[in-house]
């Protein structure tokens, strides 16, 4: 037995499977039958013959006429839909800023700000690979594997802060490190005291 794969165009397939389930027979019965039958109808028992030895030719090129007129039936279809595409583009490209990009921009942003967030917490951190040249690191997460890491010498962090709110403003640093100092000693006090239970 030897097994065809033919496709039909929606159409053909529909009336196909109309017609299997109105007389109970499959697809394929149907399809074997109408084969058997176009075989049979050549008179000619050489001319048959023939065809059966040279892989079903004229049946062949009669499918493959009706696949290629098929195909470009829905190739013209396609033309169609490329116009509407266009012309859709040409919408969005004369939409204005807020209507076009705003909403998509206010998704990303949201995203960002959440993945950066949560993800890579604490962030922005104080890191870097020398104790003694720390750098304030702050994560960015565009994507699961898409991050930017925003890096610069807490040195300077403090000279920036000190620049733009003033020496009495930098000055309650030494306060602000004191009390960040005090809840680190009392959490260790926390950790080494004995279970109460």
């Amino acid at each position: 037995m030897t097994i065809f794969n033919v496709r039909l165009s929606r159409e053909d397939e529909a009336e196909l499977a109309a017609a299997a389930k109105k007389s109970g027979r499959s697809k394929s019965e149907i399809a074997r039958d109408a084969i058997s039958a176009h075989l049979k109808s050549m008179a000619d028992d050489e001319r048959r013959w023939e065809t059966l030895h040279d892989d079903w030719s004229d049946y062949g090129s009669a499918v493959q006429d009706a696949y290629e007129a098929l195909v470009g039936h829905q190739v013209a279809k396609l033309d169609a839909v490329r116009k509407a595409f266009e012309t859709r583009l040409v919408e969005i490209g004369n939409m204005d800023w807020a209507q076009a990009i705003e909403p998509v921009y206010e998704i990303f942003r949201r995203k960002v700000i959440e993945k950066s967030g949560v993800a890579y917490a604490p962030n922005p951190y104080i890191g870097g690979r020398d104790p003694k040249d720390p750098e304030m690191i702050a994560v960015i997460g565009f994507a699961a594997d898409d991050t930017h890491d925003l890096a610069i010498p807490l040195e300077q962090v403090f000279y920036n802060y000190c620049d733009s709110a003033g020496l009495e403003a930098f000055n309650e640093i030494p306060a602000v490190f004191a009390r960040a100092r005090a809840r680190l000693e009392a959490d260790d006090e926390k950790r080494e005291q004995p279970d109460a239970n």
